[in-house]
């Protein structure tokens, strides 16, 4: 599937399904960037401001909104819960979270460039920890199975989340409104775009795929102006 055909198989699939994909994504969201921020002022007058970041402790979530999204587009009919089906794996899922962010610090203090490509190699974490087939192996073979499948795919998988930055622009003049809409699609086109990687390096990638792409497509004549 190319880039494009990715967008509007997403389009296509949330048509009558947007509200209870955003209700899985903006929870997820929500959870996996929780933090807080405190203010001390101290005797001389100085103000200090302190942020504080809780998301690492769903990760799980992360992993439940992958859980969500895949059978989502599989037509498995996901229900809003499966964001919450691996808090039984808290301890797991936990350890994989700090595992990740110890490495990719790491490889920050290098440099910036190949702590990102760090991060980029770890995309598909969340995806195998919501795959059954995968479910025996520890954490550090599951990082190091997300590198192998993502290696020769991060630029491209750059540039494709790079593609919808007319949408975050998007979201200036609206005041976020368009996000609605936005969120959704991004997610869903993002999950498409990674199960396609995954099921690639697996070696069964849907034989039938460019004949449900055609189907889903024939309806839509136009493009959205900001893809």
């Amino acid at each position: 599937m190319t880039n494009s055909e990715i967008k509007q198989w997403a389009k296509q699939k949330l048509k009558g399904n947007l509200w209870p994909v955003l209700a899985a994504v903006v929870v997820a969201g929500i959870l996996t960037n929780l933090s807080f921020t405190s203010t001390s002022t101290a005797s001389d007058g100085t103000v200090t401001t302190t942020s504080y970041s809780f998301g690492w402790l769903f990760y799980f979530v992360q992993v439940g909104l992958a859980y969500y999204l895949v059978k989502f587009i599989k037509d498995q009919k996901p229900v809003f819960n499966d964001i919450f089906h691996f808090a039984k794996d808290f301890g797991k899922c936990l350890g994989a979270s700090l595992l990740q962010a110890l490495w990719i610090f790491l490889f920050t203090l290098l440099l910036i460039i190949p702590g990102i490509i760090k991060a980029f190699g770890y995309t598909l974490v969340p995806y195998l920890m919501a795959d059954d087939k995968y479910r025996g192996l520890k954490i550090p073979e599951l990082l190091k199975k997300s590198e192998e499948m993502m290696k020769g795919h991060k630029m491209d998988y750059f540039l494709f989340m790079l593609s919808f930055i007319g949408w975050y622009l998007l979201a200036i003049p609206t005041l976020g409104l368009i996000m609605i809409y936005a969120g959704p699609y991004i997610s869903v086109a993002q999950a498409k775009f990674l199960t396609t990687i995954k099921e690639n390096a697996e070696g069964n990638a849907p034989v039938q795929e460019a004949e449900k792409i055609e189907e889903l497509t024939a309806e839509t004549t136009e493009e959205t102006p900001a893809e």
